[in-house]
């Protein structure tokens, strides 16, 4: 693993294609290195015919993070990839297997890891210094053990971190009491970065391209560059202002618990998601509060990106809004 630039004709190997992030990143590399050979990787078998649909350029793949011999095939000839994994899975074994399939390829120049991790952290006993034994994060928990996984195995890794909400969280977990009594709701009123899956998609394919932009290491913390540090408050009237409607907002635990609670369980297949939700929406409070005392900014101190500095515009939070209005507006509502 000594080489340092790509291959005219590189081979790329993009996991969960047929999601939000993975769909728009193997997509923007086609349109990007139309000669590349792309390999697309979905875990689940019924999953194969919508690949090969969305990606009719591309070597479709079903592959476990969790089988050894799956990862070994996944990264056979494979220059770069961008691996994200699902919730709450084994990031030990998962990225074991990912790393010990890394060097048995010994051809890739770079990964790119995306993470969720608090900014500036680096180990999970960082994280429970700071919010105590009980912390019960286990999305950025996962991530921190995969860093750990990764970089310990001598991976030309890179983790793009999103200190951020997605666009599309608003369509999914978020989305009955919007459209159901035009009311927007979350606890634990701070300020947040807000970014398109699209964009990270993106992002994450010009990383690809050029492995020069970046360190293997290095941690990159990825913002749209216009919809960043906006109080959960302020989104209401973002809304009322996109669809011409007014949208309330209601920032009460009481709430949280009532309106997101069954989309929450259904999102994340746990009993216990409203609640775990919740406390971690309650946990960021301190932690940004403490970051703004630095600057103004989610980034910790640390290197960031955006679109417009890969070369490409990336979707304002409004216009998103503004193009999915149906999904939140019923006109007889």
């Amino acid at each position: 693993m000594t080489i340092q630039t790509l291959p005219p004709e590189p081979s790329f190997l993009i996991f969960g294609a047929a999601g939000h992030i993975g769909r728009p990143c193997a997509q923007w590399l086609t349109e990007r290195h139309p000669t590349a050979h792309i390999r697309v990787v979905s875990s689940r078998p019924d999953m194969a015919a919508a690949l090969a649909e969305a990606h009719p350029d591309a070597e479709v793949m079903i592959a476990d993070y969790l089988r050894a011999d799956d990862m070994i095939a996944a990264f056979d000839g494979i220059h770069a990839a961008f691996v994200l994994t699902p919730d709450f899975i084994d990031e030990k074994v998962a990225m074991a297997n990912v790393a010990d399939a890394v060097n048995a390829a010994g051809t890739l120049v770079r990964l790119v890891r995306l993470i969720g991790d608090p900014p500036g952290i680096r180990d999970e006993a960082e994280v429970l210094a700071l919010w105590g034994p009980d912390y019960k994060n286990e999305t950025a928990l996962h991530h921190l053990r995969a860093r750990k996984v990764l970089t310990g195995a001598g991976v030309p890794v890179v983790y793009m971190n999103i200190p951020g909400w997605f666009f599309e969280d608003f369509s999914e977990f978020l989305v009955d009491p919007i459209r159901d009594k035009r009311t927007f709701v979350m606890a634990a009123d701070r300020p947040m970065n807000f970014i398109a899956t699209r964009d990270i998609g993106r992002c994450a394919a010009e990383l690809l391209l050029d492995p020069s932009l970046t360190e293997a290491g290095e941690t990159l913390h990825l913002e749209n560059g216009i919809d960043t540090m906006i109080r959960f408050s302020r989104i209401a009237d973002i809304m009322s202002d996109a669809w011409g409607v007014p949208i309330a907002y209601e920032g009460t635990d009481e709430a949280f618990l009532r309106e997101l609670g069954p989309a929450l369980r259904k999102y994340y297949k746990r009993d216990d998601a409203a609640e775990h939700i919740l406390a971690e929406c309650h946990h960021e409070v301190p932690f940004i509060n403490e970051l703004l005392k630095r600057g103004n900014d989610l980034r910790g101190g640390e290197r960031h990106l955006t679109p417009e500095m890969l070369g490409f515009e990336p979707l304002p939070l409004k216009s998103w809004f503004r193009d999915n209005r149906d999904v939140f507006i019923s006109e007889c509502g």
